[in-house]
């Protein structure tokens, strides 16, 4: 791993933190390692760094926004996409210790095995070095990130929420449709997991499903403007 300790410019001093990050739960299979520890711990601490150090961010740099636009561009960028496009670009995916079976580049694993190289970032070297990590491969990405699909679009950013929550898919329904022809109106809801979360209406049922988005975020604390 001393290539990546290049590419972020630091080097761990607890080396076995560096490999817990890398190691699956898959790993527990081969008798040689059953006293390994897995990333788990450290996904959930660095989400936590991440999660801070973002809104942090967006803070201090845009000083005048309120909470709802700054909630709707910190969701987008701790995306799960947005993570796993970082863990991408460093190929975290090539130090990844796992079984043969599992799907090392998969998107939601390698966006964990990111926030666990944080968490163990910030346990050997404390924020400033995470705060430095994720302004070069995270924040630099920012306006990019800002202007692409996962912020621009509701249902993508809702879709994204909802597997994050482990709820599946979302599911959209129509609800009813009413005026004359020229002027059709649309009413979708949308729902996972047996709830329904918003609804939306609309002048086509592309225009409801979004608005029904919009409503479904705003039930998750996630203001879409």
């Amino acid at each position: 791993m001393r290539k990546l300790e290049q590419v972020l410019n630091y080097s761990f001093k607890n080396e076995g933190l560096l490999r817990q990050a890398f190691t699956h739960s898959s790993c527990k299979q081969s008798t040689s390692v059953l006293d390994c520890e897995t990333y788990e711990r450290l996904e959930f601490f660095g989400d936590s760094v991440v999660s801070f150090l973002t809104a942090e961010f967006l803070f201090l740099k845009y000083g005048r926004e309120n909470e709802g636009m700054l909630s709707k561009k910190k969701s987008a960028i701790v995306s799960g996409t947005v993570l796993a496009g970082v863990a991408r670009q460093l190929k975290l995916h090539s130090y990844l210790i796992a079984a043969k079976e599992v799907d090392k580049k998969n998107p939601a694993l390698l966006a964990d095995v990111f926030e666990a190289l944080i968490g163990a970032v910030y346990l050997d070297a404390g924020i400033e070095k995470c705060r430095e990590i994720l302004a070069e491969f995270l924040f630099s990405k920012e306006q990019d990130i800002l202007q692409s699909e996962i912020f621009q679009n509701p249902k993508t950013l809702l879709n994204e929420k909802i597997q994050e929550l482990g709820l599946g898919a979302p599911l959209y329904e129509a609800l009813d449709e009413w005026g004359e022809i020229h002027k059709r109106k649309f009413k979708m809801a949308v729902s996972a997991n047996g709830k329904q979360l918003g609804k939306g209406i609309g002048l086509s049922k592309k225009e409801a499903e979004q608005n029904a988005a919009k409503e479904a975020l705003k039930a998750l604390k996630i203001v879409f403007l």
